[in-house]
């Protein structure tokens, strides 16, 4: 959870946008306080999901939800999803979800194509033994490779029911 506040901060600036504004919820007593986070970016307002027992966790839970929103809208569909593609958010996200889940980190090949002066990428990732394939991209080998670390994250987020970890020792699920 570490480097969510980090990566958007990095891509406010690199958006030109104003950094991020984190506001908290403090709940329960003093000696057990609860905390809510929401994160401004950009005019959005992102709040995390649940109450945390730091403000720490709740500020980072927050630019989790703002990072995975913007990031489900899509390369290249608004100036902040291109950002996420030129930053290597995809990319990053997918190495600190397979090492919190205790994974090996994500192998990458790339393929190049076509003629020299219009060449294609096509990038694959390996996963705990699953390969992702990327759409194939245009624009160079690091736009490949967060293509499919994209895909290969809404795959993780759609199929891996909430609170599980994979583990890929045992190949199985566990709570």
């Amino acid at each position: 959870m570490s480097m969510y506040k980090n990566q958007l901060q990095e891509l406010a600036q690199r958006s030109c946008f104003n950094l991020p504004a984190y506001a908290c919820i403090r709940e329960g007593p003093d000696h057990a306080p609860r905390f809510k986070a929401t994160v401004n970016f950009n005019g959005e307002i992102f709040e995390s999901p649940t109450f945390y027992s730091t403000l720490r966790q709740a500020e980072h839970s927050a630019a989790e939800v703002a990072l995975n929103t913007l990031a489900k809208r899509g390369p290249s569909k608004a100036l902040a999803a291109r950002v996420l593609d030129e930053t290597g958010v995809y990319k990053n996200l997918l190495q600190e979800t397979a090492h919190r889940a205790g994974l090996n980190l994500p192998v990458y090949t790339t393929i190049r194509s076509g003629p020299g002066h219009v060449p294609t990428f096509s990038c694959t990732v390996e996963l705990s033994g699953m390969l992702f394939t990327g759409e194939p991209a245009s624009k160079d080998k690091k736009a490949s490779s967060e293509e499919c670390s994209h895909g290969c994250l809404v795959y993780i987020k759609a199929n891996v029911p909430a609170g599980l970890i994979f583990l890929a020792s045992m190949g199985t699920w566990v709570s």
